[in-house]
């Protein structure tokens, strides 16, 4: 069964919640939920992005976690739920409809190639575009208006990208290497401040590691509860801060075994009907179609991959909501596509490059499935 995200109930809405209890609007509905009734009597808001935690995943797996324990909702990721995607919504408060960071590999027409967006390269040698990236991601962040003082904490490898700059500004931006500094950073903020604050901390070895050996595998699992103890001690040390922490994450997943993934190799057929390698992500791929191949392409989706997806015309998507409300903005319809293949579960699609090996993963993301959709929302009140 298809989900389509509901931009009433959704990381953007999330996002928006935020930004009301931090003096700015945003065109989208904040989150009505008790849980964060009180959130801008809070000196302190905490969100912390957990890459690759799912709903239906923390209930299965986050047996006797705090995580668990302080479970208040699930709310949907955008569509694709995809790191690009919905990273570029927390940061912006606003749906690809708006933004049009598309999923993780974005076609960009202004200079006529594919690029992994995130990291801003690339998709063959991963080389940096070396052009301002604010010519394509070019939406102002929800927080350049904020009352709090904003501070991330990222990574040594992202805090510094020509991504987190465009889209952070004068935020203080602070590194780490390990769960102990991840949080020993934030508590810092918190402990040296007199002024309200909002933190954002992004966790993303569980999804590095679901990627490589699938989300239900055991070295996935002790990464969840290796972050949640963390936690744990976390929030203990933060009672009487007047904190909110909240935790989600940015899309769920979909495992898939090797024999399921569709690599573009293996259909020459399909191959000859495309302008450009697939864009988007493994589990949805928007296709740019030679318009004297569209009959053979439908055809050829129907009649040989129809058990594995289905076909829609990506600006039906658009008209229908898929990738948010309002206003489009005006590149959207470049970047998605003549037509959106969406992967039934348990199965993918990749690009075969020559000369390049396709890399091999078991846990995959980007599709409409319930467990890739649905985010939890964590809420603690320190």
């Amino acid at each position: 069964m298809l989900e389509k995200p509901d931009y009433t109930n959704s990381i953007v809405n999330l996002m928006s919640s935020i930004g009301h209890a931090s003096g700015v609007t945003s065109p989208y509905s904040p989150l009505e939920f008790d849980s964060l009734g009180t959130l801008e009597e809070s000196k302190n808001i905490v969100l912390l992005i957990l890459d690759g935690l799912g709903y239906n995943y923390l209930r299965e797996y986050g047996k006797d976690s705090l995580l668990k324990k302080s479970l208040k909702e699930s709310i949907c990721s955008v569509y694709l739920p995809s790191t690009g995607s919905a990273i570029t919504s927390i940061m912006t408060g606003v749906a690809p409809q708006q933004h049009a960071v598309t999923g993780w590999f974005v076609y960009l027409k202004e200079y006529g190639l594919v690029s992994r967006i995130l990291p801003y390269s690339n998709t063959i040698d991963y080389n940096n575009l070396g052009v301002d990236i604010s010519n394509v991601v070019d939406v102002r962040s929800i927080f350049q208006g904020l009352n709090r003082d904003y501070s991330l904490v990222l990574t040594n490898t992202i805090v510094d990208s020509v991504f987190t700059k465009n889209l952070t500004g004068i935020a203080n931006r602070l590194s780490y290497s390990g769960l102990d500094q991840f949080f020993s950073q934030i508590k810092n903020i918190i402990s040296s401040s007199s002024k309200s604050n909002y933190i954002y901390g992004y966790w993303p070895d569980f999804d590095a590691v679901s990627h490589i050996l699938g989300s239900r595998s055991q070295d996935a699992q002790e990464q969840l509860h290796e972050f949640d103890k963390h936690l744990t001690g976390f929030v203990e040390s933060l009672e009487g801060t007047d904190t909110t922490v909240i935790v989600t994450g940015d899309h769920g997943f979909d495992d898939v075994i090797p024999s399921q993934v569709i690599y573009t190799q293996d259909h020459p057929t399909l191959l000859d009907c495309l302008v450009m390698p697939f864009c988007g992500d493994s589990r949805s791929a928007y296709a740019y179609v030679r318009p004297a191949k569209v009959i053979e392409f439908e055809k050829y989706i129907q009649n040989d991959l129809g058990h594995a997806c289905t076909l829609h015309h990506s600006t039906d998507l658009i008209d229908e909501g898929w990738f948010g409300l309002f206003e489009p903005h005006p590149r959207l319809k470049d970047r998605v596509g003549d037509y959106t293949i969406m992967l039934n579960e348990g199965y993918a699609v990749m690009n075969y490059f020559p000369g390049v090996e396709p890399f091999q993963m078991l846990g995959h993301h980007g599709g409409a499935s319930a467990d890739e959709m649905y985010v939890p929302l964590c809420v603690i009140d320190c």
